[in-house]
């Protein structure tokens, strides 16, 4: 729809909802004006008729078209019309056929184009009867008046009857005057009131409005001073408008129309500038009766304006209310539409939002079942590869190596999500502390590095002198994980004999990390979405890379939870990528303080000497099977005496016949948790063992499961899947803090 059309249709819209039991108060009032106007115009005609019927000149008026108007019945017997019935309407020269082509239509059309007036005699005949004419033409068209002209000495009473006739002429010639008077502001108030309620502009239509109340009263100077919607403006018209720039704002407060036919002599008149004697003001009311502003008008002639004036002036006031209420119903209409069309964007964009993450969902979840399912495929083959028993050593190392690598590779994937579920609800914790950076990048290095060796990719980190013993704010474990993800990415993405440079630098507050590599790069549509959880260059079915698009977010994820930020850089693909993370340096460290420390390597308890658990009973309950049968073979190897349960009552049953040193339990069991059972066992009291130390062995890994564990009276917290050396470490962190412990006791009871 073009934009006239669719502002009409509002405009339509708006006028509908104004209601249709009632007009408003100023569109009756400009209806009645109008009204008024019509029927003070057709009395006039009506006067003028009379008047033409009862003189003895001939009359005839024309418009600019020669269209007759009027023409009374004296002027039909002089000039000699040969048609009958009612001539108004007709062609003047159709009329009088035998003057057309002749000196009398010559004059008569030059009177008409130059807008002249005439006088001429002129004889209808050879031997005929003179006539006088007399023309006065204007924009609007031609009026004739014809007088017989004295036929001969002897007509002194024809010259007296003429004589008496002349204030009747004059009556017809002021009724005319009047009459083109009333015609011509009827004409002016509908073509305002048809201008004004098509303006949708209120600046256009308050100038509209102050124009035509200076045209129709013949004022000098006009205003319109607008107060409604709290804004106030004011638009100033006519060759003397300045006059009203000073008092304009006093005059339009005025409640009712005011009136100054004499500035001077009126004690009203001492707020109009010296030049004005005339003033005239209008209200202009709201549908509601409640003013919205005045039009103003003033003129340096005393009595300039009459209530004739006043009437007029009030209908155009009227006609501009109208058309002010339409504009602000449109302006209503249009932020309608402007806020429905606003709900509609809002709603499609919602709606392709849904579908989007829908799709991301979907895609997630196949490539999450892609990504669980191979690491698994890998594990089940090899476990029934080496069931049969009939391999070499070498292919038991290497199915060996194959089921650990993939357990790990599964390990970690869960690890990914449990993190992001974790950064999305924002229940990470951080213990910040001053941090080496040397120390997180060594580590993170450390264990990619035999992946870096695989694919022969170079490992090479640049440390800028200008970032030679800082240390930046940060949590230990969270920001070697930010370094491990960068680094991952990079070996993925890096092809074999390629390289992945770590550079380090110092600049003003912070620290600037840059991992660059020389990969596959990033395709320049894509730059912007590569810290977008679940978003991959390529998740089709024929991509080359693993993983489930995670590492990237939890990255951008935990530097902006330090304080620091992220961003991406490529020259394109094919061309490498670099990775920069900003994060802010620590405070200068306290000359007592502690110096950062380095991350301790991950520990994978291979080749390392196990402690001796030698002489201690420990009890592992949990309800499968394989879990508990790991957890016994990995304490009996450190000799340990190892007690199993299935469930929280076989494990109280126990409690009956022994008194084991340590309990780790699982947490979510079937009918009893872990909870329940730690509880159970502290109701037993010391003397029947239920002030063993305790260690919650579980599959709920959140930050925020560890705490509730400990909470409810664990001693320590400790993840699947299990980590053999991590779990070693802790029991024998345990007994030995139990240890000291009674030792402690001992020497205070001595």
């Amino acid at each position: 729809m073009a934009k006239h059309d669719h502002d009409q249709a509002l405009l339509a819209h708006s006028n509908k909802t104004g209601g249709a039991s009632g007009l408003p108060h100023t569109r009756v009032a400009a209806e009645r004006d109008a009204a008024e106007a019509r029927a003070a115009l057709r009395r006039a005609e009506e006067r003028y008729a009379r008047l033409l019927d009862n003189v003895s000149d001939g009359v005839v008026s024309v418009d600019r078209d020669w269209r007759i108007l009027r023409m009374n019945g004296r002027a039909e017997q002089m000039l000699g019309r040969v048609h009958p019935g009612n001539p108004l309407g007709q062609k003047l020269w159709l009329e009088l056929p035998a003057e057309q082509g002749g000196a009398f239509e010559r004059r008569c059309r030059q009177a008409m184009e130059y807008r002249q007036s005439a006088a001429f005699a002129w004889r209808d005949g050879p031997g005929e009867r003179r006539l006088d004419v007399r023309l006065q033409a204007d924009e609007d068209g031609l009026t004739m008046y014809v007088r017989a002209a004295a036929a001969s000495a002897a007509g002194e009473r024809g010259s007296e009857e003429r004589g008496s006739e002349e204030p009747l002429r004059e009556q017809v010639r002021r009724a005319h005057a009047a009459l083109r008077d009333e015609s011509n502001i009827l004409e002016l108030l509908n073509s305002t009131g048809t201008a004004l309620a098509g303006m949708l502009d209120l600046d256009g239509l308050l100038h509209q409005a102050a124009d035509a109340a200076i045209r129709i009263s013949g004022a000098r100077c006009g205003a319109f001073y607008y107060a409604g919607d709290g804004a106030a403006r004011h638009v100033l018209s006519g060759p003397d408008a300045h006059l009203l720039q000073q008092c304009g704002p006093a005059c339009a407060a005025a409640a009712a129309t005011l009136r100054l036919d004499d500035a001077a002599a009126d004690p009203r008149g001492a707020m109009l500038p010296a030049p004005l004697r005339s003033l005239l003001a209008v209200p202009v009311l709201s549908r509601s009766g409640a003013s919205v502003g005045a039009l103003l008008l003033g003129h340096p002639k005393p009595g300039a304006f009459d209530a004739r004036s006043e009437r007029i002036v009030g209908g155009v006031a009227a006609q501009a209310a109208v058309a002010i209420d339409n504009t602000r119903l449109y302006e209503l209409a249009r932020r309608a539409a402007d806020e429905r069309k606003l709900l509609l964007d809002s709603e499609r964009s919602a709606r392709a939002e849904a579908e989007r993450t829908n799709q991301m969902k979907d895609e997630f979840l196949a490539t999450l079942s892609h990504e669980l399912r191979t690491p698994l495929s890998a594990i089940l083959g090899w476990a029934q590869v080496l069931r049969r028993g009939t391999r070499d050593q070498a292919d038991l190392h290497r199915g060996l190596q194959s089921i650990e690598r993939n357990a790990r590779a599964q390990a970690q994937l869960i690890e990914d999500l449990l993190d992001m579920s974790r950064i999305t609800s924002g229940k990470v914790l951080l213990d910040i502390q001053p941090v080496a950076p040397k120390a997180v990048i060594e580590a993170a290095i450390e264990t990619l590095r035999p992946a870096a060796d695989a694919k022969n990719i170079r490992l090479d980190v640049e440390v800028d002198a200008s970032a030679a013993g800082t240390a930046i704010a940060g949590d230990p474990s969270r920001l070697q994980q930010v370094i491990w993800n960068l680094l991952s990415n990079a070996l993925k993405f890096t092809p074999r004999d390629g390289f992945v440079r770590i550079g380090v630098r110092a600049a003003d507050a912070s620290l600037e990390i840059a991992v660059s590599d020389s990969g596959v790069g990033i395709r320049p549509e894509f730059l912007g979405h590569v810290f977008e959880r679940f978003r991959q260059g390529d998740a089709s079915t024929t991509r080359k890379h693993g993983g489930l698009g995670l590492g990237l977010a939890i990255v951008k994820h935990l530097v902006e939870q330090h304080g620091g930020a992220v961003r991406a850089a490529s020259a394109g693909e094919g061309r490498g990528a670099t990775f920069t993370v900003q994060l802010p340096l620590a405070s200068a460290p306290r000359a007592d303080a502690p110096t950062p420390s380095p991350l301790p390597a991950a520990a994978s308890g291979c080749g390392a000497a196990l402690p001796d658990l030698s002489g201690l009973t420990l009890l592992v309950v949990d309800d499968d099977a394989d879990a508990r049968e790991l957890i016994e073979r990995i304490l009996s190897d450190c000799h340990a005496s190892v007690r199993t349960a299935a469930s929280a009552v076989e494990a109280l049953r126990l409690f009956e016949r022994e008194r084991p040193d340590l309990l780790l339990s699982d947490i979510g069991m079937p009918d009893i948790d872990g909870f329940e059972l730690l509880a159970m066992v502290r109701a037993l009291g010391p003397a029947r063992g239920g002030a063993l130390p305790a260690i919650a062995l579980t599959a709920f890994a959140r930050s925020e499961d560890r705490q509730r564990a400990l909470e409810r009276g664990f001693l320590a917290h400790v993840s699947k899947p299990v980590e053999p050396a991590q779990l070693i470490a802790t029991v024998a962190g345990l007994v030995r803090r139990r240890g000291a412990a009674a030792q402690h006791a001992a020497r205070a009871a001595d």
